[in-house]
């Protein structure tokens, strides 16, 4: 099935300079550090003001509501408009929004901060994986490269953080952001994109609106074999991931590691990650990417599953973590490189979008799975069962791959 065409005029696309590739980096460092930024510093200022759990935990929950719903208008809008202009519109107002945080300390008015600010955050990372899958035209070893400094943001942001909070107080932490998002939105600046043809141009406001077609347009998307196969290889990272972030805290809390010892354990695995991402390219040169995607995640969930029977050593449970994300940073790459290069440039925002949609739903149904799972039986049954469920999910899409493999060669 051909893909979809939402557009007859086609969309500049950056060209494939040293300038261009090291921004695109830059806006994977900056829009990942971004989301880290956010997330360490807003459960925090919450729990200052006295927020109960749930309030800390609806707080937290709802920076994925509008994502949810308008991840596919979002990428769509960076096809229809351009990647760059949509982005440096949203870093501003990611920037924005941040600085606001300790000027309306009231419950309410930051959820509402916190489902705007999710969504223009979440369209920073859409827009730094959109540009980069433009600049670099699915090459997996530059995308590779995009992933590992998108990593390092994710170990800068939370030390900057941390040093902030502790040395200068909230505010300052909050204008921190602010002030990294001005970075970002400079370097994002500097990627150069064709003077003419979509992105160039005055902006009216129906432009801006939801549409049917796009949704219907990113939905259709599915039916090629490569997508419907990349879309499958995400949902199992993401439930994952959500498996992990939901109730591997809590089994480590249990056993009894202290906080610090946790954050080290995390953040050594997220510097491997980066490494591992690098390895992608010539991974993809020596064997098939979807036999490598789905081996990789494959093993990552048997890691994962097999947490409760590592008899709380921290150096194995720091290996098995680690390799772990190593998995993820070799898969992640080939992922963005497969879609890539599977739809026209046209709809390179539209297939970022969708698979945002597809990770959110993820990340919501896991926790809800798995928390009434560990409430029946314990933690242990629960990590094995996710397991289990997760790894026959790869099984099946394995055998797909395998009867249609006709349909992914080449890519």
């Amino acid at each position: 099935m051909e893909a979809p065409e939402t557009s007859t005029q086609p969309k500049p696309r950056p060209k494939l300079t040293k300038r261009n590739l090291y921004f695109s980096y830059a806006a994977g460092l900056f829009s990942m550090g971004q989301s880290e930024l956010l997330t360490m510093v807003v459960p925090l200022w919450a729990l200052l003001q006295g927020a109960s759990p749930a309030e800390i935990g609806a707080l937290v929950g709802s920076r994925s509501a509008l994502t949810f719903f308008l991840a596919i208008h979002g990428g769509a809008l960076m096809d229809r408009l351009g990647t760059r202009r949509v982005m440096l519109f949203f870093t501003a107002m990611t920037g924005m929004l941040a600085a606001c945080y300790p000027f309306l300390p009231w419950l309410p008015v930051m959820v509402c901060l916190q489902i705007l600010i999710g969504f223009t955050s979440n369209m920073n990372w859409m827009g730094a994986q959109t540009i980069i899958a433009e600049v670099a035209e699915g090459d997996p070893g530059r995308i590779g490269q995009f992933s590992f400094y998108a990593r390092i943001g994710n170990v800068i942001a939370p030390l900057l953080m941390g040093f902030l909070w502790d040395v200068a107080g909230p505010r300052i932490a909050f204008l921190g952001i602010a002030a990294w998002s001005v970075v970002m939105f400079l370097s994002v600046s500097q990627i150069e994109t064709p003077k003419s043809g979509v992105g160039s141009g005055k902006v009216e406001w129906r432009e801006l609106l939801p549409k049917l077609s796009d949704y219907t347009g990113s939905l259709n998307l599915v039916f090629l074999p490569v997508v419907a196969f990349t879309l499958a290889i995400s949902f199992t990272r993401h439930a994952t991931n959500a498996a992990e972030n939901s109730f591997l805290i809590v089994y480590l809390k249990e056993i009894g590691f202290a906080g610090t010892t946790i954050g080290s354990m995390f953040s050594i695995a997220e510097i491997v990650n980066g490494f591992g991402s690098l390895t992608s390219g010539r991974v993809a040169r020596k064997f098939p990417m979807p036999l490598v995607m789905i081996t990789l995640t494959a093993g990552s969930i048997l890691l994962l599953s097999m947490t409760p029977l590592m008899g709380g050593s921290f150096i194995l449970l720091t290996l098995s973590h680690s390799l772990r994300r190593t998995f993820e940073g070799v898969v992640q790459p080939l992922m963005f490189s497969l879609q890539a290069r599977a739809v026209p440039r046209n709809l390179q925002g539209s297939i970022v979008g969708l698979r945002v949609t597809n990770n959110r739903l993820a990340s919501i149904v896991t926790p809800i799975l798995m928390g009434f799972i560990v409430e029946w039986f314990g933690l242990t049954v629960g990590f094995a069962a996710m397991g289990a469920i997760l790894c026959g999910g790869c099984l099946a899409l394995g055998l797909w791959v395998w009867r249609s493999k006709a349909q992914l060669t080449g890519v």
